[in-house]
């Protein structure tokens, strides 16, 4: 069967890839983002004892192990040069230079045939550099603007009195073809040099900084420059200094894990992108204690039904608060006495008390006195978090209650508030202390955007009895998924 097309149906069939080629595919944005921890101790500002612990690494629309990735024999997000953005919640603090980076190897990990270890890098933290004020004034009086005949580029008035030295018509070396000030560019332009790879990802790196003022005076004239007739005068002459220059000190080396270490995220991204800041501020301090109750009462429930099933026994609230300190939890009322017990006449006085009995007798009195007394929620901390543009508020809780035997318990709860007001659990983590190698403590880090999206996620570390790992989770639903977790650090 033979099917004739029309001359319309052949001049569309015609056109059609024509059509197509008139559309312009845009080449999407590469992005190479690397994300770390930053612990140190001390002052942020001039720390006694630091270290970067890399993540992740977004390469190639997908994540890798920052501690793994490309390490012959150094990681790649550990190279000398590497410059990492300090931040807490997308909102730089400083800068941090890699200088050089080791493989710290445990004595638990010298045992194995093939240790393991972790990366660690190690470098000095420096305060983002001034914002330069304009040294502009502005004018007295506006300058007008005048059509100059055909030409279609306005010209500003000269003022009466002024030379004409043909900067108008004249050449274009005074008439703002030059980049520097300001004025459209004109004539040719040279395309950049390309670089030896265009394809191999970079990280960003710190910027050379060399003697501009030193510069500045030999361009000006306002240096001698005497002739190279002594030794002294070789720029390339060694100098011996005593000691280590104090700008050039690096913090020393932290190790283990000491109580009063501090933890911050570090990002490097060679892209340069704005920065977005995912802080969200408390309207009022009674915004925030309602905050808080609200969290409370999903919290209670979380921690009775660990401790029922772990059988652990709490520390009444008023006792905990007196030993470990004030907290955000109401101050509850103490339960009242019982009438004293009265010995029966027909139990003999020196017959000692039966010991099933007795066992029996305080489980009831510790049930009652949980029953009448809330469970204590000490160390409580809040913070409160939009993870995108117009997202759902964001609050990362944690607080801990003591127990009788053994260490606190530990709780870390992230929820949202709906636009009903109402609270929705996304992510909880209930552990203690003697029960870390069956379920890690999960520390809030902060958040971060790892994948340069402006969309953040959770940064949390795993902390078990011995070892540790650093996880993210997005917030894309209504419950926190697992996006990336690392290797086990020793």
């Amino acid at each position: 069967m033979t099917v004739k097309l029309g001359t319309a149906a052949v001049m569309l069939l015609l056109a059609a890839p024509f059509c197509a080629q008139m559309h312009k595919v845009e080449k999407p944005e590469r992005v190479t983002r690397s994300i770390g921890v930053y612990e140190w101790t001390g002052d942020l500002k001039k720390p006694s004892a630091s270290r970067l612990i890399p993540v992740s690494l977004f390469i190639n629309s997908h994540f890798e192990d920052g501690d793994l990735y490309l390490a012959r024999p150094v990681p790649f997000t550990l190279e000398t040069g590497d410059e990492y953005s300090i931040e807490r919640a997308g909102q730089s603090l400083g800068l941090f230079d890699i200088e050089f980076a080791r493989d710290v190897v445990t004595r638990r990990s010298m045992v194995d045939d093939d240790p393991v270890g972790a990366w660690y890098g190690y470098g000095k933290f420096e305060l983002p550099p001034p914002k330069k004020k304009s040294n502009l004034k502005a004018s007295a009086k506006e300058p007008r603007i005048f059509g100059g005949g055909d030409d279609d580029q306005p010209h500003f008035a000269v003022r009466a009195g002024a030379e004409d030295n043909g900067s108008s018509t004249g050449d274009n070396s005074k008439s703002g073809t030059s980049s520097s000030s300001g004025s459209t560019r004109t004539g040719t332009t040279t395309s950049p040099a390309p670089d030896d790879d265009p394809d191999r990802p970079t990280l960003r790196h710190r910027d050379p900084r060399p003697d501009t003022k030193h510069e500045k005076k030999q361009k000006d004239g306002g240096s001698v420059i005497p002739l190279g007739t002594s030794l002294n005068d070789d720029p390339d002459r060694p100098i011996l200094h005593r000691g280590t220059p104090e700008e050039d000190e690096l913090p020393k080396a932290l190790t283990g894990i000491p109580a009063d270490m501090q933890q911050a995220v570090a990002v490097s991204d060679a892209s340069g992108n704005d920065p977005h800041v995912f802080t969200r501020e408390w309207e009022s301090s009674v915004e925030r204690a309602d905050t808080l109750k609200a969290v409370e009462v999903l919290a209670r429930p979380l921690v009775a039904a660990y401790l029922a099933a772990n059988k652990l026994q709490p520390v009444a609230a008023a006792v905990a608060r007196s030993s470990s300190g004030p907290s955000f939890a109401n101050t509850p009322a103490s339960a009242p006495e019982g009438p004293p017990r009265l010995t029966p006449r027909s139990a003999p006085v020196n017959t000692p008390p039966n010991s099933k009995s007795t066992a029996t007798h305080k489980r009831a009195v510790a049930k009652k006195a949980a029953a009448v007394v809330p469970l204590a929620l000490t160390d409580e901390d809040i913070r409160g978090y939009e993870l995108s543009y117009g997202g759902l508020p964001t609050f990362v809780y944690t607080a801990e209650t003591p127990v009788a035997e053994g260490g606190p318990v530990y709780l870390t709860m992230v929820t949202q508030q709906l636009p009903s007001g109402e609270m929705q659990v996304a992510l909880t983590n209930v552990t203690d202390a003697t029960h870390l190698n069956r379920v890690p403590w999960m520390r809030p880090v902060d958040v971060v955007d790892p994948d340069g999206s402006h969309r953040a996620s959770l940064l949390m570390e795993l902390r078990g009895p011995s070892s540790r790992q650093f996880a993210l989770y997005s917030l894309v639903t209504a419950k926190a998924e697992q996006q990336f977790v690392t290797a086990v650090i020793e």
